[in-house]
């Protein structure tokens, strides 16, 4: 499903990069599950980001920052992106399990994040049984069966 190159609003290519590889870290699709790059999971977080309020898209930015430059403060040399996938995943583990609550809050915010951009894609979500088109023509039908509006 590579195509032409992904039209962002909101975040810049660093962002998204940052974002994709948070999303392939804490996600780790497997096959069938196709990987990060071929889901609009970061045109996903793209549209949240843009349709967020500038207080909001800030915050997520320095989030996203911070993780990105954060395991060298962790005793990992490289950065995020620079890490291999078992490191990432470490250093992520230890975000999510600090003494700080703050910190595991923070790292809740972003995997839940992550999962709801990944997991949102229509052909994932269709490829692990849930059919929204489906659901959404059955609730019509209900509705006009009950004669409700």
């Amino acid at each position: 499903m590579e195509g032409p190159p992904l039209q962002l609003n909101a975040l810049s290519g660093r962002e998204a990069s940052i974002f994709a590889c948070l999303t392939d870290t804490f996600v780790q699709p497997r096959p069938p599950l196709p990987p990060v790059r071929e889901t609009d999971a970061v045109a996903f977080f793209d549209r949240w980001m843009e349709l967020s309020p500038s207080r909001n898209r800030a915050g997520l930015r320095v989030l996203l920052y911070a993780i990105e430059v954060g395991p060298p403060l962790t005793g990992r040399r490289r950065r995020l992106r620079r890490l291999d996938p078992a490191a990432r995943a470490s250093y992520l583990r230890a975000i999510e399990t600090a003494r700080v609550a703050t910190l595991r809050q923070l790292a809740k915010l972003i995997k839940g994040m992550t999962f709801v951009s990944y997991y949102g894609d229509d052909r994932i979500m269709r490829q692990i049984g849930y059919d929204p088109d489906a659901n959404l023509e059955r609730g019509r039908r209900l509705r006009a069966e009950e004669g409700r509006p």
